[in-house]
């Protein structure tokens, strides 16, 4: 396993598609988690609704949707996101550190960095468009740190993210140029 992990260390040769995953990831998987509890929502609404008639309520199936419904409106999976993207922001700042890169491309580096810059405003411009539409205003309602990060701030939120991978890349000092520090 050691020597698996120390091959793929050395064979990586530049940080800037991580940054591209990291970006595409919490789009998609922000977009996911309020997709998918909304969905949760509706679907247990409905069934409350079903099971809220005299031979239905005050029963076991009853209660077990209702939790199931609190759970689906509760702020866990905002939290949860947060978590995914502060894990994100580890994953990034490691593996900057892991990767000895030379300092001439530094500004090639920055421009790529714009077409990242890029995905991020077209990414926002979607997340924006899905939670403006006027079925999602209760489920936007649980995912404030979401709407946050993947709103108008996402773009912000990846300038971040490009600064801290690129000083953490190229700011290491100089060394083994072959392999990284881990």
């Amino acid at each position: 396993m050691k020597k698996l992990l120390n091959n793929l260390l050395k064979k990586k040769k530049g940080d800037f598609i991580s940054i591209v995953y990291v970006v595409v990831f919490l789009a998609v998987i922000g977009m996911v988690i309020f997709i998918v509890a909304h969905l949760n929502i509706e679907l247990f609404t409905g069934l409350q609704a079903e099971l809220n008639t005299a031979e239905y309520n005050d029963t076991e199936a009853y209660a077990v949707t209702a939790g199931f419904k609190d759970f689906s409106m509760s702020r866990v999976w905002d939290y949860a996101f947060l978590g995914l993207f502060f894990g994100c922001l580890i994953a990034i700042g490691l593996s900057a550190y892991a990767i000895r890169i030379s300092p001439l491309f530094y500004w090639i580096y920055g421009l790529l960095s714009l077409f990242v810059l890029a995905a991020g405003v077209v990414l926002s411009n979607a997340w924006q468009s899905l939670s403006s539409d006027p079925e999602f205003t209760t489920t936007l309602a649980n995912f404030p740190i979401t709407n946050t990060l993947l709103g108008s701030y996402f773009p912000l939120v990846v300038t971040v993210i490009i600064i801290i991978a690129m000083v953490i890349l190229f700011g290491k000092p100089s060394g083994d140029q072959e392999g990284g520090y881990i």
